[in-house]
């Protein structure tokens, strides 16, 4: 039984601004009186769902969500997600979004169906969704041929996304990028700071599509069964920028992938099958974008621009992070940010990643 919610406002849009909007998160996370959010009772799931539950588990969370799953007195299992971090507006845009992504119709694109409301505890209920998520697929070693179908059918959604939401072809918003970059919590050398000059000097005549960009499309959010996929973790906030950063969050989580692989197991073949997973996505991408914006020339070297402001992201998230644990703030307790040590090694993972991102990006720019 599905009770009426606002649709999500459009005003709120982000502009490109990513890593100023975490630090906007992480200023207003300390005031939040989110944490103390009480999960919902199994009275309060049987009457939003007109059915009795028989058990409500924890299943998985962070510092933002927590996951739930429901097990259904007439048999069957559901989803509870609860917004434990955030607004009433940002769990409305989340609800709203999933029943936008439901009526795109893309082939081979699945969206959840929503079973229940809970706004009072910023609860929805949803189907639980078959299939394997993309990562288990890589670390599944009699999967290949399913993790390339996945990952190809990924870029064929997103292809399929973007063009839906493409608001305008315009030049690349250098500008914006560059004021965004500035309040990264880093310190550049002078090379770093030369070869981002000349990329923003690259791409200034660069055409881009600009409109909605999806913000977490990454292979963790999928499930792949039946060749189809399964869309689990719809965005939380409108964003409005350039949609190629969809693409480099898809492609720099995949990398991620074969770095780890090849740290822990350097001879391993599953590796030469991420590459190729890599390679059937973009594939999956370019074939159905139509018109490629940027022109080829500028393509590649714009994509890693943006992993790199991926990469400026998570270092805010982390700083901030370390900072709250350091400063023992009350959100900073009972993991609520995640395990301490594992923030402060992140840090210098993250550091390694950009100077490695940097010396690529000098590489890959037109000469």
């Amino acid at each position: 039984m599905t009770t009426p919610i606002q649709a999500a406002d459009v005003s709120h849009a982000i502009d490109c601004g990513y890593v100023q909007a975490a630090r906007r998160r992480l200023d207003e996370v300390p005031m939040s009186k989110a944490v103390l959010l009480e999960p919902p009772t199994l009275s309060e799931l049987e009457e939003a769902l007109g059915e009795r539950v028989q058990r409500c588990e924890p299943w998985e969370g962070n510092w933002r969500n927590r996951v739930y799953r429901l097990e259904l007195a007439r048999g069957g299992a559901a989803v509870a997600k609860q917004l434990i971090v955030g607004t009433d507006a940002k769990f409305q845009c989340e609800y709203d979004q999933l029943g936008r992504l439901a009526r795109l119709q893309l082939p081979g694109l699945r969206v959840p169906e929503v079973l229940a409301l809970l706004p009072a505890k910023r609860t929805y209920v949803m189907e639980l969704a078959p299939g394997k998520t993309i990562p288990r697929l890589v670390r599944d070693r009699k999967r290949l041929e399913d993790l390339l179908k996945a990952c190809e059918l990924a870029g064929k959604i997103l292809a399929g996304i973007h063009l839906l939401w493409t608001q305008k072809i315009c030049s690349m918003p250098v500008d914006t990028l560059a004021r965004d970059l500035a309040v990264t919590p880093w310190h550049l050398s002078s090379r770093e700071e030369k070869i981002l000059q000349s990329a923003f000097e690259r791409f200034a005549g660069a055409e881009v599509r600009m409109g909605q960009v999806y913000y977490d499309y990454k292979p963790a959010n999928f499930l792949f069964e039946d060749d189809e996929l399964f869309l689990i973790d719809p965005p939380g906030v409108l964003r409005q920028g350039v949609q190629l950063w969809d693409f480099s969050i898809f492609r720099s989580f995949m990398r991620r992938e074969l770095w780890r692989l090849t740290l822990r197991r350097p001879f391993d073949r599953r590796r030469a099958g991420i590459r190729q997973a890599m390679a059937a996505f973009e594939h999956g991408y370019l074939a159905n974008v139509g018109t490629l914006y940027p022109e080829p020339g500028l393509f590649a070297s714009v994509v890693r621009f943006f992993e790199l402001q991926r990469t400026a992201v998570l270092m805010t998230l982390q700083k901030g992070k370390v900072d709250a644990a350091r400063q023992k703030m009350p959100i900073a307790g009972h993991a609520r940010l995640g395990n301490p040590l594992a923030n402060r090694i992140t840090l210098p993972l993250l550091e390694m990643e950009r100077r490695w991102l940097f010396r690529q990006l000098a590489r890959e720019l037109p000469r």
